[in-house]
């Protein structure tokens, strides 16, 4: 131990005058291999150093920022029972909330509610509210605030576009923080009805069914969500043009990262998307695909999709035209149109082949029948003839009218009895690029196989008559299918006539069955079950056929970082969590992140 200690003691850094002396005394040679060496070293530790840092460094949301979004039009009903538009429904978003909130992938999380119950036969939910949470005016959101803007969604004065989601449910307070929901019957999807943005009573109590739509309050609003309407600037004619958001540190789930964000109206899409591109908004959602394309050639733009349930198709109607009835003609005709051709045409590749009428996301992907992407016509032509349809001298798809008839001998023959029946059908669609090019595409693809279709093409207005009063033959059109229950409009033979969805006028009492049955269910592996047979049925009967699902494309510079907007049902639920969106980073060792 006093060798080690005397060792110590005689140990001492060489001053500098001594490292100079000792430098100079070498040689030449000598001296450039110790620069380098030396260079070598520290450029060695250095990068040692860096590794090491590198690797246990994380990047975390800073607290702070500030995001500008464009929308195209101005919202004017920031009011949950009121919101139509997007734009309406997307500051709803970010300014109310719910009992709970539904985040990536259709998942459901407590929002406003502490906890839930659901009676073992699944008519009663009771909810206990968070007793922090408050609503954007200081006041707390109690059970009265639930029954006063459930009450006002059953108000048939007041005309909410969510009345139906409600019909058949009672509300009642059990206290001041519990609230109970009596249906009448089960519904797996009542649970989605419970993401509706709760009013404060004591800001809209004295506001009449009259003038509720017209209100002030409806630009101003107040909530319980991750923001609050701070300003909001108006036009020469007095309609908002922007308004100007705060973050609500009080919000139940936390308080969000970016400070302030503001929404910006544009008149039309191009505008939006040259202020996008020249950097004077941060973000922009329902992006046209051609505009995406020139959008991601831009480096400093970060291109988001997400597939929404909305499906594209041909509805046909064989009370207009008794061909279209016909499952093999159909299902030949399905299997001619190349569908990813269409989208990348089309959509510019956003966009995915549907093939059932059932989607993506509510059976699993073993339940889902994928498709043939490829076009094969020899198939198609054997299921032609199924029917009897083939492809005449003439070049035209036609079928023979024929009779069989016996001779003497009791032999049968098929004779003819008059002049072939060609295949020709027409489609109605909407004046929209998108559609028309779609429709397009089909009538140019069926044309090669003699098929010799018709395009009507209509803009909004006159379409919606026509839908209506289904006097078409086959309608290339869209589907939204946001909740399970959707499929009952439009598949269920009771609504084949105007108010409903049934476009396609299909009726199969199977298929109602299982339509009527599936709802019930709160069991998921039973309610799928029920579902995969009445696609089952709805692919034999053919009474359409799906052709694609387009994504929703959301652009956004490179600086501001999205959580949780995929995964999304509805254009607005990419807001859904951005009260964890983030503007600005840092980076800290992991042993300090949260």
């Amino acid at each position: 131990m006093n060798k080690i200690t005397q060792f110590l003691k005689s140990f001492r850094l060489r001053s500098k005058s001594n490292l100079e002396s000792g430098y100079t005394a070498l040689k030449n040679g000598e001296r450039q291999f110790v620069l380098g060496a030396t260079v070598i070293a520290i450029v060695a530790t250095l990068s040692i150093l860096y590794g090491i840092n590198s690797k246990y460094l994380v990047s975390v949301p800073l607290d702070g920022g500030s995001i500008t979004e464009g929308i195209v039009g101005m919202p004017t009903l920031i009011n949950p029972v009121l919101a139509i538009s997007e734009g309406d429904k997307s500051l709803t978003n970010l300014v109310y909330s719910g009992l709970v909130r539904k985040v990536k992938s259709g998942v459901f999380i407590p929002d406003l509610a502490e906890s839930y119950t659901v009676s073992s036969d699944s008519t009663i939910y009771t909810f206990v509210i968070k007793d922090k949470a408050v609503f954007q005016n200081g006041t707390k959101v109690t059970a009265d605030d639930i029954l006063f803007t459930i009450n006002k969604i059953k108000d048939p004065l007041i005309k909410s576009p969510r009345k139906v989601e409600w019909e058949g449910v009672t509300v009642t307070k059990v206290d001041d923080r519990t609230v109970r929901f009596t249906l009448k019957q089960p519904y797996a999807s009542f649970i989605d009805n419970l993401t509706i943005g709760i009013l404060p009573e004591n800001v809209w109590k004295n506001v009449s069914e009259a003038e509720f739509g017209l209100s002030t309050i409806n630009t101003k609003p107040v909530g319980s969500g991750p923001y609050i309407v701070k300003k909001v600037t108006k036009n020469a004619e007095g309609a908002p043009e922007s308004y100007s958001l705060v973050r609500f540190t009080k919000f139940i789930l936390g308080t969000p990262h970016i400070k302030n964000i503001t929404i910006k109206s544009f008149a039309n899409e191009k505008d939006m998307v040259n202020a996008l591109a020249q950097g004077n908004i941060d973000q922009a959602g329902g992006i046209d695909p051609q505009n995406a394309v020139t959008l991601s050639a831009n480096k400093d733009i970060v291109m988001e999709k997400s597939a929404l349930p909305r499906m594209f198709g041909l509805f046909f109607n064989k009370n207009q035209n008794a061909v279209l009835g016909d499952p093999n003609v159909i299902k030949a005709i399905s299997m001619i149109i190349n569908r990813q051709e269409i989208i990348d045409n089309v959509l510019k590749g956003y966009g995915s082949p549907i093939y059932s009428a059932i989607p993506n996301g509510i059976l699993s992907d073993d339940l889902i029948s994928k498709g043939d992407l490829g076009v094969d016509k020899d198939a198609a032509l054997n299921q032609f003839a199924k029917s009897g349809w083939k492809i005449g001298t003439d070049g035209t798809m036609q079928k023979s009218a024929t009779k069989t008839v016996k001779d003497k001998k009791g032999k049968v023959t098929t004779v003819s009895t008059g002049p072939s029946t060609k295949l020709t059908f027409s489609i109605t669609t909407g004046d929209t690029p998108e559609l028309k090019q779609t429709a397009e595409d089909i009538q140019k693809t069926l044309a090669e196989y003699g098929i010799i279709v018709e395009l009507k093409v209509y803009e909004t207005g006159p379409l919606n008559q026509i839908i209506r009063s289904r006097k078409y033959e086959a309608l290339f059109f869209g589907q939204v299918i946001n909740h399970e229950s959707d499929l009952f409009a439009f598949w269920h033979s009771t609504q084949r006539t105007d108010p409903g969805l049934n476009i396609a006028m299909y009726s199969n009492s199977k298929a109602d069955l299982l339509l009527d049955s599936a709802q019930k269910i709160l069991n998921e592996d039973d309610r799928m079950s029920k579902y995969s047979q009445l696609k089952n049925i709805l692919d034999a009967d053919m009474p359409a056929i799906f052709i694609y699902s387009p994504e929703y494309i959301y652009a956004h510079s490179d600086n501001v970082h999205i959580v949780g907007s995929m995964g999304i049902t509805t254009a607005p639920d990419r807001l859904n969590e951005i009260y964890s969106w983030y503007a600005d980073t840092d980076e800290i060792w992991k042993i300090f992140a949260k």
